[in-house]
């Protein structure tokens, strides 16, 4: 017999399955051919791994839409973040602005009575998300977080760049206040102003005062009006016991007709800094100190520096 009949023999063989109840109904019998049987598990084979492949199928798309839910959540989060920063970055730029109005101010009284205009109005990034807002759309697509990135590195890089300026201005206006000759060099009262005088030796018309003359008691203590180094501290002909500060900005002041010095040339010295004391040393007809202030080179009114430090 060869192999294929063989088989369709085993095929055609009939199985028995009885059923016994355990009361007085007859028994149950049933009669499969093993070819039924087989076709059965086939059947069933297949609608099991037909309702795998389903199952599988629903697994991976709530998975993804589990996954998309989640991104959608980190991206609404990032773009509250972004915004968050924006904003932090608006009041920053409120406050570099604030900055930069008050440096540009004099005094005071400027400052309180400032009144710019203000320009300037929201970007189309701003009316887009004041859009999005009405209408109920939270969310952001990439397209409009790539802007608001871009956005805030442009006005970070902004403030940052604008910060280091006000520093530079700051640094260079606080050396250019600690250079310039401010207020009185000591106290007293005024005797000779700068500019065309009577000589007091000569009694003659014409004569150029370079500076102030301002009178008071011996010893009264001067003091130099700005920061420097000391260049000349000795004895100057006509100027007496004479002291000459080299400040910064092109700067010089002079101190004349001093009693007694207390500094020496290449001396730093600050502000308010007790130089020497009031006398009447050199070319002079009473106890006072002579102060010029010279700027680039040449003589200038002590006087306005006198008022300028009055109005601060």
């Amino acid at each position: 017999m060869t192999r294929s009949e063989n088989l369709k023999k085993n095929l055609r063989r009939q199985l028995t399955v009885m059923v016994i109840p355990h009361n007085d109904v007859k028994p149950i019998r049933l009669n499969f051919s093993v070819a039924f049987l087989g076709l059965i598990a086939l059947g069933w084979t297949g609608l099991t791994l037909w309702s795998g492949f389903i199952a599988s199928r629903h697994v991976d798309y709530w998975r993804a839409k589990t996954d998309e839910q989640v991104l959608r959540g980190k991206v609404w989060y990032f773009s509250q973040e972004v915004r968050k920063s924006r904003e932090y970055l608006d009041r920053v730029r409120e406050t570099e602005i604030a900055l930069q109005n008050l440096l540009n101010m004099k005094t005071r009284k400027a400052i309180v009575e400032n009144d710019r205009n203000g320009v300037g109005g929201p970007t189309p990034m701003d009316t887009r998300a004041l859009s999005n807002l009405l209408t109920g759309y939270k969310s952001m697509n990439l397209d409009d977080m790539n802007l608001q990135i871009q956005d805030v590195n442009k006005t970070g890089s902004d403030l940052v760049s604008n910060f280091a300026e006000i520093s530079d201005y700051i640094k260079d206006q606080r050396e250019m206040f600690r250079a310039t000759p401010l207020g009185w060099p000591t106290k007293g009262r005024l005797t000779s102003l700068f500019g065309r005088r009577h000589d007091p030796f000569q009694d003659t018309e014409g004569e150029f005062h370079n500076g102030l003359d301002i009178a008071n008691n011996l010893g009264t203590p001067i003091r130099a009006t700005a920061d420097g180094v000391v260049r000349i501290a000795s004895w100057q002909g006509g100027y007496g016991r004479l002291i000459v500060i080299d400040h910064p900005r092109g700067f010089k002041t002079f101190y004349g007709h001093n009693s007694q010095l207390l500094v020496k040339a290449g001396d730093t010295v600050k502000r308010g800094q007790i130089i020497s004391y009031m006398g009447t040393s050199g070319h002079s007809t009473g106890f006072h100190l002579h102060y010029e202030v010279w700027q680039n080179g040449h003589p200038v009114n002590p006087m306005k520096f006198v008022k300028a430090a009055e109005e601060e």
